[in-house]
């Protein structure tokens, strides 16, 4: 993907500094802000959501599930043989 730099970010600067005035660059800058700082908590928001519902997905998911019961399964099995071989 693109990123933008220092020297990029000159460039608009001055760009912008010539097509609105002196005086209305910081407001518009302002408003960039708002806008920018709003929409990467929207984004932020979204991942939280989507993370959440992948868990839950995952959770209903029947080969993990299987695999748990069986791991489970295993250990118990291997629990059992060790105190089978322990002398009492």
């Amino acid at each position: 993907m693109f990123s933008i730099g220092t020297p990029e970010m000159i460039v608009i600067a001055v760009i912008a500094l010539f097509i609105v005035g002196p005086k209305r660059l910081p407001e518009i800058l302002r408003g960039i802000a708002y806008v920018y700082k709003n929409f990467m908590k929207a984004i932020d928001e979204l991942k939280r959501e989507l993370e959440e519902d992948l868990e839950e997905i995952d959770e209903l998911n029947p080969k993990k599930s299987i695999q748990k019961k069986w791991e489970e399964f295993l250990e118990i099995d291997e629990e059992e043989k060790k105190d089978k071989k322990r002398p009492e």
